[in-house]
């Protein structure tokens, strides 16, 4: 639709009845709507046509906190003789590859005694356990790296029923009238009011989708006490049962919530967090980069001379990078203990 300016009536436009009119169809008709305190000169005036103007550029403001692209003001595409471009080019951010190496070592008696009791090989199961460590331990240095560098946004709730927070500050709002912001009385239940933890991440989610222009949030990953919470909500949708749980070190996806958030808990994880992330549909849209140089690798066997004691170890390289930190926002749970 086009905005008309007219000059010197005041009021304003009834877009929705502008169109064409005219035998040939080339003139344009605009109706404008009258505010009430215009003068009879003003209705009209002397002239035989009013001053008519409209804008060929939209008044897109610059982007700021909130959004992360900054429109081109001219868009002039039906009057440009020259067509539009695209470029594309790479860039290349140096990393550095870091270390990690575990060894373990037990007695010939323990592997003897191992084998005949339990019919175990104590090789086998300590360098299972060697791998799981090393594997648990770049999972939590990861997730290290996506808590401090989330900037998409935090917002703050309380776990008390009827315990309202500023979402941006964690401030509780107060009830009295005299203050700015008033506090609602809640009168739900307590499995209602765990809904509302929802509507704290859906609005950390919505502040991934505006900075990236992408898509919302898909993941989250919380310790077990706000998995508690989360599993008593109408939403939260199980993938693991008392039959199939063996037991997993580390993060473990449980669930999902809404069909929405793959939910995923660690017991390593902050209690009172709960970190909202988006996995890309491709590696042109990742946020975190995890980049293996050499995959883990296992040592032979080594006896010592000395005591016969065998010894083994694993390691491996690895680089990480962030790329995109407004991929990712927190919530901050309080009261968490009632």
């Amino acid at each position: 639709l086009i905005t008309v300016v007219i000059t010197p009536v005041r009021g304003r436009q009834a877009r929705r009845l502008t169109q064409l009119s005219g035998t040939a169809g080339t003139d344009l008709l605009v109706v404008i709507a009258a505010s009430g305190s215009e003068t009879p000169d003003e209705l009209n005036p002397a002239s035989d046509a009013h001053a008519a103007t409209w804008a060929i550029v939209d008044d897109f403001q610059t982007g700021g906190a909130i959004g992360s692209v900054v429109g081109d003001p001219v868009w002039q595409l039906e009057d440009n003789t020259q067509i539009p471009e695209i470029d594309i080019k790479v860039d290349s951010v140096a990393v550095t590859a870091q270390t990690k190496k575990l060894k373990a070592k037990w007695t010939p008696e323990l592997g003897q005694d191992l084998n005949a009791y339990h019919n175990l090989d104590a090789e086998v199961e300590l360098t299972s356990i060697l791998s799981e460590q090393i594997a648990l331990e770049i999972d939590q240095e990861i997730l290290e790296d996506l808590l401090k560098g989330a900037t998409a946004g935090t917002q703050y709730w309380s776990r008390r029923p009827g315990k309202f927070l500023n979402k941006s500050t964690g401030q509780p709002i107060s009830t009295s009238a005299n203050e700015a912001l008033l506090g609602a009385d809640f009168t739900g239940t307590v499995s209602e009011w765990y809904e509302t933890l929802l509507e704290t991440i859906n609005d950390v989610s919505a502040q991934i989708h505006r900075k990236t222009l992408r898509g919302g949030a898909n993941f989250l990953v919380c310790g077990p006490e706000v998995s508690n919470l989360l599993e008593f909500t109408a939403g939260f949708k199980a993938t693991v049962t008392h039959d199939d749980d063996r037991g997993t070190t580390g993060a473990v996806n449980v669930g999902s919530l809404s069909k929405k958030w793959d939910v995923f808990v660690d017991p390593y994880f902050p209690r009172n967090v709960v970190l909202v992330g988006r996995k890309g549909n491709s590696f042109l849209e990742s946020g975190y980069v995890y980049a293996p140089y050499v995959p883990l690798q296992t040592t032979p066997t080594i006896f010592g001379t000395e005591d016969f004691v065998p010894r083994k170890g694993v390691m491996t390289r690895y680089a990480k990078k962030m790329v995109r930190p407004d991929m990712y926002g927190l919530v901050v749970v309080t009261d968490l203990l009632g």
